[in-house]
């Protein structure tokens, strides 16, 4: 899950503020058990983490790539990863990486997160321009564009026109800019879609493409780089620096 969905999910969860959970299951191998009668002071984002904000400690929920939750409801036929119960509403999670700690062991960075309004487009710009690494790679790095997957990893690029293996340094520092606005509209228009209940599917241009829609040619998809994701491209439509 990519974070404009993780965001998305931050924002319904927002109502268990200052409740106390009465339960909790799961076959997490964390210590659960220490958020029992807890209150929760603030549930956020920070790219790809959902955050339960106790008065010490996260609880921090990582949806990897099938995760999921359910809300006063069960998946039938799965086994939940981390269950919370409160007075009135039941949290499941499922297929996700679930873990406690200090607040001092994790540091959440607005100025990293492109889904919050002080993104730092220029740190991230100076990032990219200062890097020997293939701009597919540094996309995901989420210690530059937290909250960037896949999908906003290839989408991105492919209107930007930049070829996915093209070294950050050797990039123009004009294409740099676009494509960390690419980024940022890209991931609004993810959480839009997702948050009016749309097809993100109607909205992509690249991925999952056989056919470029600019040029109408072959679409490339290939496993590549250090990260080997899957990616789509043109090699007609996008620039290799």
């Amino acid at each position: 899950m990519e974070g404009p969905g993780v965001f998305l999910i931050a924002e319904k969860l927002k109502f268990l503020k200052g409740k106390n959970p009465l339960e909790v299951k799961g076959n997490s191998r964390e210590s659960k058990e220490v958020i029992l009668g807890k209150k929760i002071l603030d549930v956020k984002s920070h790219g790809k983490n959902l955050i339960f904000e106790f008065d010490s400690f996260y609880l921090i929920i990582h949806f990897l790539i099938y995760g999921s939750i359910r809300i006063n409801s069960v998946k039938e036929g799965k086994k939940e990863r981390l269950s919370i119960r409160f007075n009135d509403t039941l949290i499941n999670f499922y297929n996700t990486s679930v873990k406690i700690l200090n607040k001092r062991d994790f540091k959440i960075d607005p100025t990293i997160d492109v889904m919050k309004r002080n993104f730092d487009k220029n740190k991230a710009k100076e990032k990219i321009i200062n890097s020997d690494e293939f701009i597919c790679d540094i996309l995901l790095d989420q210690k530059i564009f937290a909250g960037v997957g896949n999908i906003i990893k290839n989408e991105a690029l492919f209107r930007a026109k930049i070829h996915p293996l093209s070294i950050g340094k050797k990039i123009k520092e004009e294409n740099i800019e676009r494509l960390v606005k690419e980024v940022l509209s890209f991931s609004r228009l993810f959480y839009i879609t997702r948050k009016s209940n749309k097809r993100l599917k109607d909205y992509l241009l690249i991925y999952g493409k056989k056919l470029c829609p600019i040029c109408n040619g072959k679409v490339n998809l290939k496993y590549i780089a250090k990260t080997k994701r899957k990616t789509y491209f043109c090699m007609s439509c996008q620039f290799l620096y």
